[in-house]
C-alpha cells in the first residue's frame, strides 16, 4: 500500500488518536535524540516559546511526510 492511500484510508477517532500518540513519541525521540546533540547547551530541553515549539513540530511533521 502506497503511502498516499495510506494518509486517504478512512479511519475512527480511537485510530487518530493511537496515530496522534505515535507521531508524538517519535517527535519526543527527536528532539532528545537529534536535537539534543545538535543544539549547544541543550537548548530545546531547556524549553522554547511556544510559538517555536509549534513551528518545530510542524517541521518535524512536514520531514515526517
Amino acid at each position: 500500500m502506497n503511502k498516499s492511500r495510506i494518509m486517504e484510508e478512512k479511519i475512527g477517532l480511537d485510530k487518530f488518536c493511537d496515530l496522534l500518540s505515535k507521531i508524538n513519541m517519535e517527535f519526543t525521540d527527536f528532539i532528545l535524540e537529534d536535537w539534543e546533540s545538535e543544539e549547544e547547551g541543550n537548548v530545546k530541553l531547556n524549553g522554547l516559546t511556544k510559538k517555536e515549539w509549534m513551528d518545530l513540530y510542524f517541521k518535524f511533521l512536514e520531514k515526517k511526510s
